[in-house]
């Protein structure tokens, strides 16, 4: 290899970094169930604690994932915590998932359920977390979208992106 890509390349590791997700530090599982484990973290202090180490350790890990149910549950009331947080163990807040998925309204989806209730209610859920990324700084909005059938025929697909694509330019106007 030359000097210059090499340059190039050294560079480039210098500048990567990754963003570390709240959630890996608690008791994680599947959807077939939560696997506890005796150190998880169980406040959003003690993630960010251990996301901290994790990039002291690494140098490459200055932002941590938010998620807006384990870790806003009091929404933009705990803006302040989150921001002292960031500053006590030198981390970025990073991009802000709402959650679409865990709630048992969902169980027909979020954005393409059948019933607008509960279509509503996931883009004002939406629409919560882009203002608590704004209020954090946070470049990104990370939606998960579980919404799908159980069986070939159940669902009308072409209405269901109709409902997608109202509510996805709804939610790039918030932006």
């Amino acid at each position: 290899m030359d000097s210059r890509k090499a340059e190039r390349l050294y560079g480039a590791l210098e500048r990567f970094s990754m963003e570390i997700p709240s959630w890996g530090f608690a008791n994680t599982g599947t959807r077939f169930g939560k696997f506890s484990q005796p150190a998880a973290a169980t406040t959003i202090e003690e993630k960010f604690s251990d996301a901290s180490r994790v990039h002291e350790l690494t140098g490459t890990c200055p932002s941590i994932a938010l998620h807006v149910q384990w870790d806003l549950a009091g929404g933009l009331q705990r803006i302040g915590e989150i921001q002292r947080l960031a500053r006590v163990y030198g981390m970025q807040p990073g991009s802000v998932n709402p959650n679409l998925f865990q709630d048992q309204r969902y169980k027909y989806g979020s954005f393409g359920n059948p019933d607008k209730s509960i279509r509503d209610m996931a883009l004002r859920h939406t629409k919560d977390s882009i203002e608590i990324a704004r209020s954090l700084h946070s470049r990104d909005i990370s939606i998960w979208f579980a919404d799908g059938s159980n069986y070939p025929g159940t669902t009308n697909m072409r209405q269901r992106k109709r409902w997608f694509d109202d509510n996805l330019k709804a939610c790039h106007a918030e932006l």
